[in-house]
């Protein structure tokens, strides 16, 4: 995509530029998977963006769209112009005005090469080709309707509209992987609250990644993920979890104390530092989190053998999680000097507890217990 650049500046290793560019050329060369970026959430809906369409139709300006240049070659400015790569693209800010402007596009594409061109039936062929539009909310068949049978033909003249507007982006090229998620968090402050899992989420977001490349028994779901919900229900798998219920965990152990995802949580891991504490440093390490999530594993076994269904009500449960998991740490009472092989070496008497017969569950008070949230009585001696 050609892009005017109309200022710049360059900050250490990172540089950002404002830039100009035509509206239709940008939807034109987006990647397919460009609404897929990891850290952004998913396409919602949203009524007051539905008039996006009829504020370029006006001529009004639309706000600005913040990307991110992944190509390490940066920009080759020739006259206050430059080409970019849009499968190096990224967007930080504007996803969803951006799905919503790429819809209406696909639209008219469609409806250009369509032979039935009935509202009712271009409807029907959109919501069997294109079913996500429909699925999120972005396009309705209402909508579909109200663009055709338009006086002035709307769905026929969105190419050109496209074609004549500017639209002004902020590039940001040379931001690391967590300059990329801070400036995202930053960029949504003034919308939308990005939900504190989600946060959480970014923040470990690294691990998330290399966990899933594993191929361990433990899958994890992020909050964002179709699945979340019925796993949050307790409707899942042995070993299935919350990503963000994992890694509180695994925090809880370390603090030996309950830990819940707050803003204070979120606020102690988004330090500008890196973590010099060994210790820290050793549970957040590749050996001993393979190791934690096997633990993790053998615990889910043994209680949906005990008691199935409220088993996986209450064990994926967060609070669950933290408390059982800080009970360990304590039982552990780890300390600050030990390597990964002494951690290891030292917590599996606490998870050998938890996972031999010294497990005592009431099981006539899970009975009378419908609640998933009520306490289980777990006695680790």
């Amino acid at each position: 995509m050609k892009i005017e650049i109309l200022a710049n500046k360059k900050i250490e290793n990172r540089s950002w530029y404002l830039c100009k560019g035509n509206l239709l050329e940008y939807l034109n060369n987006l990647k397919p998977t460009f609404y897929e970026f990891t850290i952004q959430r998913r396409i919602v809906k949203n009524r007051y963006l539905d008039s996006l369409f009829s504020t370029i139709k006006l001529g009004d300006p639309i706000p600005m769209i913040t990307l991110t240049y992944n190509n390490r070659q940066g920009l080759e400015i020739i006259s206050n112009t430059a080409e970019i790569d849009m499968t190096q693209v990224e967007i930080l800010d504007g996803l969803q005005r951006t799905f919503r402007l790429w819809a209406y596009k696909i639209l008219s594409d469609e409806y250009k090469e369509c032979n039935d061109k009935t509202a009712a039936n271009f409807a029907k062929y959109i919501k069997e080709k294109h079913r996500q539009f429909f699925d999120v909310g972005v396009i309705s068949t209402s909508l579909i309707r109200n663009l055709i049978d338009s006086e002035e033909r709307d769905i026929n003249q969105i190419s050109n509209l496209f074609s004549e507007f500017d639209v002004y982006f902020f590039l940001w090229v040379g931001l690391t992987d967590k300059e990329i998620i801070r400036k995202m968090l930053v960029l949504n402050a003034g919308q939308k609250a990005v939900s504190n899992t989600h946060q959480f989420e970014l923040l470990f977001l690294h691990w998330y990644n290399y966990i899933n490349k594993q191929n361990s028994l433990i899958i994890l779901y992020r909050e964002k993920d179709d699945n979340s919900p019925n796993v949050k229900k307790g409707k899942r798998k042995i070993g299935e979890f919350m990503f963000s219920s994992v890694i509180v965990a695994l925090q809880s152990f370390l603090e030996m104390k309950p830990l819940r995802v707050s803003d204070d949580l979120i606020d102690n891991n988004n330090e500008e530092e890196e973590s010099n504490d060994k210790i820290y440093e050793n549970v957040f390490s590749k050996a001993f989190i393979e190791y934690y999530l096997s633990e993790l594993y053998s615990l889910d076994t043994i209680l949906m053998e005990i008691e199935s269904e409220k088993g996986k009500e209450w064990f994926v449960k967060d609070t669950t999680l933290s408390g059982v998991f800080a009970a360990i740490g304590k039982y552990t009472n780890i300390s600050e000097n030990w390597t990964i092989d002494e951690l290891v070496n030292s917590s599996k008497e606490g998870f050998n507890n938890l996972s031999s017969t010294k497990i005592q569950i009431n099981r006539q008070f899970l009975s009378r217990h419908s609640s998933p949230s009520a306490p289980l009585q777990v006695n680790l001696i």
